[in-house]
């Protein structure tokens, strides 16, 4: 069955507080701020101390924007976003190689389960080129079709004649094209999501299925509650 390629923001930490304590590493660890009992208000405490009680320190959406403009991104690694993915195989080899730039990262293994669902993309902008897009968005289709077909059936009939369930599941996956989707987790520091989206957005000149997913990212970032990294998003631009 087609499905859009698509990423969910499921968990994150941090934000532009998390990202001016890193910077301010130095500074509050000198003034032994007495930390609050709720870990969760740490941050905010020292944030607080460190603005009301100095005379040459700006505040954070300064501090942010002198950190963007100097390229110190290291402060920018202070906090994670978690997002699931559903994207074909292609969109998946782009983000491997920015493995540098993500956490972690770890998807479903056609090694482990037979991969019932079918899930596949397809390209829609061939639908805009009349008949000659949608004959090929229709053979491709077709062919995508037939070869999942193709590997139900080889992981079928090579079980019953035998052979370990365990490689029939890993060989048999030959038989899947590279519009075949996969779900996986990825786990991104807002440095790290900045070096993927700077990278491979729509205004680059990269594939036009991972920019449409790191754009999609972008747009969960800025629609978290409380909107923790809006002075980040527009120190780099992306608000």
């Amino acid at each position: 069955m087609s499905h859009d390629n698509k990423a969910i923001l499921i968990g994150h930490y941090g934000g532009d507080q998390t990202h001016a304590v890193a910077a301010w590493s130095s500074t509050f660890l000198d003034l032994e701020i007495e930390m609050p009992e709720d870990v969760n208000m740490r941050v905010g405490a020292i944030i607080d101390h460190i603005i009301n009680n100095s005379t040459r320190i700006r505040d954070v959406k300064g501090l942010l924007t002198y950190l963007a403009d100097e390229k110190h991104a290291s402060p920018f690694r202070f906090s994670t976003l978690h997002f699931v993915t559903t994207t074909d195989i292609s969109v998946h080899i782009q983000f491997l190689k920015h493995a540098v730039a993500m956490q972690a990262e770890n998807a479903e293994s056609a090694r482990y389960k037979e991969l019932k669902e079918d899930k596949f993309y397809l390209p829609e902008d061939w639908l805009e080129y009349g008949e000659v897009g949608q004959r090929w968005y229709s053979i491709l289709k077709n062919a995508t079709e037939t070869q999942n077909s193709l590997y139900h059936q080889c992981v079928k009939e090579l079980v019953e004649a035998g052979a370990p369930k365990s490689r029939v599941k890993e060989s048999a996956r030959f038989f899947k094209t590279y519009n075949s989707q996969l779900n996986s987790n990825k786990l991104f520091s807002f440095d790290g999501f900045l070096q993927v989206y700077f990278k491979r957005n729509l205004t680059t000149p990269s594939q036009l299925e991972i920019g449409e997913v790191v754009e999609q990212m972008l747009e969960q970032i800025k629609a978290i509650p409380g909107n923790p990294f809006k002075d980040s998003l527009e120190a780099f631009g992306l608000n």
